[in-house]
């Protein structure tokens, strides 16, 4: 069973690396195929596998922090639009619990 994990990891990072060399050729699909010989089907499939494992990778664990005392604490929040939620003292410490509960 170690050997078919090994395989499989092996095709990884061949497609991988075909997958990356496609991306900075600049052609279709199709074409990058049809010139080096690879099944459309085959690529487009791992293509999609690399994508879907990539996506599900496992996000970085969360560091623990010391928490300072209420009155001091704050916690600012950016999201893409650039809006900026900044709460202080107990309100912060309850909303960043509250996040990272969800997240765990």
């Amino acid at each position: 069973m170690a050997e078919a994990a090994k395989g499989e990891s092996a095709k990884g990072r061949y497609w991988g690396r075909r997958i990356g060399e496609w991306q900075r050729s600049g052609q279709s699909q199709r074409a990058f195929c049809a010139c080096h010989g690879l099944a459309l089907s085959t690529f487009q499939w791992w293509r999609t596998r690399l994508r879907r494992t990539t996506l599900a990778a496992p996000a970085a664990g969360f560091v623990p922090l010391p928490l300072i005392e209420p009155a001091r604490a704050a916690v600012q929040i950016e999201l893409r639009s650039g809006t900026r939620i900044r709460l202080e003292g107990e309100a912060a410490i309850r909303v960043l619990d509250a996040l990272v509960g969800r997240v765990k």
